[in-house]
């Protein structure tokens, strides 16, 4: 049954659907993938006998290989119905599961995770956000926190099941059972719900009715004697062209500053379990991963109605100042609820940045080359989302975690000096550009 037959006659405007699509696509996504790689790479040390510091190279490349192929699909991603770019992804993405599962060599460790983190991507965020900044403008900080919220429920929900499967079997075991749950979890709810644009249902944005419009000459349509007229009106979009987005001290300064955001919080991410599990017990580092995401959920659903009522660039800064001074305090502290509290700060953190990063460029350069000026700032964000593991790796070997989680407080407090500027700065809309679309 196709839900969007009867759309007309629903009540509630069918963009939330999509953000419903959304929820569940990044929730298997980052569940099967993102979050699940800390699992991976301890159980091919165990199991396959790689050693870590390769493993830790090998799933480097999956984050760098997902921000290129993100990048370059970004064409793809504004010519195409999404369906097809997100539902191949996921079958690509369940490949190369499979096949790292089975890596008994380095290079096909290092070949799997190339094939895994080209279906990641063309699955995962950059077609997501690009789907809720499509169907939503006057909500779409709402929208946004609720859909990417699938991200960190991913981690709560589903990660825990992996870790308990992997250690009671093998990953050689449950890889294609875990390759099968990430198709059944993405494929038919991209199928059923997902539809690229509002026009494809007749509809605009948030739900808005179509304004009429003057009817141009040589527009289709029938003429006095019922004829169809020789032209088609172009479909127009409105946003900055990419190419005047990308050279913008906006988009580069803002970039600069996630890319260094990225290394901090990606950094700490990973290596947050062992940091706790050193100081006080593997108990309280398993429950500080759980209340991290947790808390990076309530963060982002509580930042998506905040942006309503402040400047979305203010409340940037904010979190990026806020993410450094956790960043002090896992350094330093040593006991079990000194790491309750600051596991939760730093959730808040962790989601309202993820989430924000999207919406400030829509907000800025409108829908028209989103999905390319989104993949190339994601591209650059993949060099601090690539080093943050391993700086922090390296500086706990040399001098332990207390000067490793400093650096990457420093990372933090770097990324909220480039920013400040831009927060002060008058907020702006999108130009309003106007540019024929490709006739269909």
């Amino acid at each position: 049954m196709d839900v969007t037959s009867g759309h007309e006659r629903a009540r509630v405007f069918y963009g939330w659907w999509v953000v419903a699509a959304v929820f569940v696509i990044l929730m298997f996504s980052s569940g099967l993938a993102f979050y699940a790689q800390a699992v991976f790479l301890d159980a091919l040390v165990e199991e396959q006998g790689f050693s870590t510091g390769l493993t830790g190279a090998a799933t480097g490349l999956f984050f760098v290989v997902a921000g290129v192929t993100g990048f370059l699909a970004g064409g793809p991603i504004g010519r195409h119905d999404m369906r097809w770019i997100i539902v191949p992804g996921s079958f690509l993405a369940a490949v190369g599961l499979v096949l790292l599962g089975r890596a008994t060599e380095p290079w096909q460790m290092f070949a799997a995770d190339v094939v895994f983190g080209m279906g990641f991507a063309t699955s995962g965020l950059v077609p997501s956000t690009t789907l809720i900044t499509r169907w939503f403008e006057r909500r779409r900080s709402v929208a946004l926190s609720i859909g990417s919220s699938g991200l960190s429920m991913g981690g709560i929900v589903i990660t825990p099941i992996v870790a308990k499967l992997v250690d009671d079997r093998s990953f050689q075991d449950m890889a294609p059972w875990f390759a099968l749950a990430l198709v059944i979890g993405i494929a038919p709810v991209a199928l059923l719900v997902v539809r690229s644009r509002p026009s494809d249902l007749g509809l605009e944005p948030d739900g808005a009715a179509p304004e009429p419009e003057p009817e141009p000459v040589g527009a289709t349509g029938a003429g006095p004697d019922g004829a169809a007229s020789a032209a088609e009106e172009p479909v127009v979009v409105r946003g900055t062209p990419y190419a005047e987005a990308i050279r913008s001290r906006f988009f580069v300064v803002m970039t600069a500053a996630y890319a260094m955001v990225m290394l901090a919080q990606v950094g700490a991410l990973q290596h947050e379990f062992k940091l706790v599990k050193e100081r006080v017990d593997v108990d309280t580092a398993a429950l500080i991963v759980t209340l991290v995401a947790a808390s990076s959920v309530v963060g982002r659903l509580g930042g998506g109605v905040l942006v309503l009522r402040v400047s979305a660039r203010a409340l940037t800064a904010t979190l990026m100042a806020v993410q450094s001074v956790a960043l002090v305090l896992f350094s330093q502290v040593g006991g079990r609820v000194g790491f309750l509290a600051v596991a939760v700060l730093f959730g808040l953190s962790v989601g309202n940045l993820l989430m924000l990063h999207p919406l400030l460029l829509a907000d800025r350069f409108g829908i028209r080359d989103y999905s390319r000026i989104y993949g190339l700032s994601q591209l650059v964000m993949t060099t601090g989302v690539g080093l943050g593991p391993f700086v922090v790796g390296v500086l706990h070997d040399w001098s332990g975690y207390g000067l490793a989680f400093l650096v990457a407080a420093s990372a933090s407090a770097i990324a909220f000096m480039l920013f400040l500027p831009l927060a002060r700065e008058r907020s702006e809309d999108a130009p309003d550009v106007r540019t024929p679309a490709v006739t269909r």
